[in-house]
């Protein structure tokens, strides 16, 4: 009886060393009374696995043990099945995609919603027509910004697993809080359609995990000749590598309007990408953007910001921007701004 159980527990140990060690197809081999020390046999048919062994209990009935042995262990562990053992990659990204594809017809994040109670701006011109670029006599330096970022999932798997098409809103709007009347400054909005999906590529270490492809209109909604607003087609990756992230947005206008002032010039200020990044830590985050035009004339802006938490859903927000197109109604104009307040929502990107 001794002897028996010492058979049969040579052979699980080295089923298991073979099935994990060696990480190899395992299949039943017959493990006849006497053969133990001689090895087993790979040419063995699957059938005969174990069970001509003979029980190593007095009662002779089948041993479940067994059967879990030869069924678990005499399968081959094929490629997904061993990746799935691995820990897999996490990204809240990912996630907020996997949330919008389960849900869809259901408001979710876009772009990160703000409030900045507090945004003291700086103009390089030297002297403002106030009155009639943004309909008021006298500018405060100091405003409240906001943005309020949304999208509506519309088509669930529509490039595979973890993929959606959706309709997105953006509202970024600077309100003079603080002057006489309290009238909004500059309001701009954007309405985009665009197909978001995850993905896993990798380059020099970064996890490519969420990608975008989609058409954008964005404008002032306001008449001539103060009238701004263009067309885009564009893709958007983001990457990662551990808190590390990086982000790579390049478009294309589509259309160029140089009545009405509608800005003919306004992908010469706004460049022709946008490439971003920064470092997360818990939920600290620290963030810089950058556009550019890649022209002799250099223009673009820098974008600054770090995040820190307040309560379980509400994060500080301390930004500085320099550069052009802050705001539509400003994009041929140097703007500096540094503000401080709150960001109520993360976005995807």
């Amino acid at each position: 009886m001794t002897f028996g159980w010492r058979k049969f527990a040579a052979a699980v140990l080295l089923q298991i060393f073979s099935a994990t060690a060696l990480g190899e197809e395992v299949v039943s081999q017959s493990v006849v009374a006497g053969n133990v020390g001689e090895g087993f046999d790979a040419g063995s048919a699957e059938s005969g696995a174990l069970s001509q062994m003979s029980p190593p209990f007095a009662s002779g009935k089948p041993d479940d043990a067994q059967q879990i042995v030869q069924v678990s262990i005499g399968k081959k562990n094929s490629k997904a099945e061993w990746n799935s053992s691995a820990k897999p990659f996490v990204s809240d990204r990912i996630q907020a995609v996997r949330d919008a594809v389960d849900n869809p017809f259901s408001l979710a994040s876009h772009r990160e919603n703000y409030l900045l109670p507090v945004a003291f701006r700086n103009l390089s011109e030297e002297s403002l027509v106030t009155e009639e670029r943004y309909g008021m006599e006298e500018v405060e330096p100091a405003e409240i910004q906001f943005q309020l970022s949304l999208q509506v999932p519309i088509w669930s798997g529509i490039l595979g697993e973890d993929s959606f098409l959706s309709f997105a809103y953006t509202n970024r709007s600077f309100w003079q809080a603080y002057a006489e009347s309290g009238p909004f400054r500059e309001t701009n909005h954007e309405v985009e359609l665009l197909a978001t999906w995850a993905s896993d590529w990798q380059i020099f270490g970064f996890q490519n995990v969420v990608s975008q492809a989609g058409v954008s209109h964005q404008s002032n909604g306001r008449g001539a000749p103060y009238s701004r607003g263009w067309n885009r087609v564009f893709v958007d990756f983001t990457l990662e590598r551990g808190g590390y992230f990086i982000g790579l947005k390049p478009w294309y206008r589509l259309s160029t309007d140089s009545s009405a002032g509608r800005g003919p010039d306004l992908d010469t200020h706004f460049g022709n990408f946008e490439l971003s990044g920064g470092y997360r830590s818990g939920r600290y985050t620290s963030s810089f953007k950058l556009r550019n035009n890649l022209s002799s004339e250099n223009l673009g802006a820098v974008e600054l910001s770090w995040k820190f938490p307040i309560t379980t859903r509400v994060r500080g927000f301390v930004k500085y921007f320099d550069g052009y197109g802050e705001s539509l109604i400003d994009y041929s104009v140097r703007v500096r701004t540094f503000g401080v307040g709150f960001e109520l929502a993360p976005g995807i990107f």
